[in-house]
């Protein structure tokens, strides 16, 4: 499927349509978790690879922080437990944001309106996940980097945007009318 059910009124009661919607929404939303998650891991891989020497470090970090409870300076090595805990974690919270935006994508169908207070909610929420994740454990920032974490942020959220842009070719249009307006 290509493109999204498109939400039209009279259809709006059927339950063919419903369905279709809803498959839709949940197909766009895994995929772009997906992509989401990707970018971000395919990032921290890279960036473990050109800093450290030592790939998986930054999953190995998170997870031992997470699940073992270890402090950030007193991670040193790989944990192969903390890196597939972690990285279960990372994948489904990227399909509960993926999913929440491909909803997002499928309100700016129905109601541009909505769909650019949807818009702006979910950058605030990005902005405020970086912020409590760099200030709730500012050593794990230190290792990692807040900059790092703010390219990952913003690069996975641009590919699940442009992901999601190309699923529903209306929705920007339908964007920037509600802005006009």
């Amino acid at each position: 499927m290509t493109e999204s059910a498109t939400w039209h009124p009279a259809a709006a009661a059927d339950p063919e349509h419903l369905a279709a919607r809803a498959w839709s929404i949940v197909e766009n939303g895994v995929l772009a978790g997906i992509l989401g998650a990707s970018t971000v891991a395919i990032w921290f891989l890279l960036l473990d690879l050109v800093t450290r020497g030592m790939p998986f470090f930054t999953p190995s970090l998170l997870g031992s922080i997470l699940f073992a409870g270890a402090r950030p300076e007193e991670v040193h090595g790989l944990n192969g437990a903390a890196i597939f805990a972690y990285t279960g974690l990372h994948g489904l919270l990227f399909l509960a944001a993926g999913a929440a935006l491909a909803w997002m994508f499928a309100q700016f169908e129905r109601n541009p309106q909505v769909g650019l207070i949807l818009l702006l909610l979910f950058a605030t929420f990005e902005a405020i996940l970086w912020g409590v994740g760099v200030s709730m454990i500012p050593a794990l920032a230190g290792v990692v980097g807040a900059w790092a974490i703010l390219v990952a942020n913003v690069a996975s959220a641009a590919t699940m945007f442009l992901f999601l842009l190309r699923r529903h070719p209306r929705a920007f249009a339908r964007l920037r009318q509600a802005w006009e307006e």
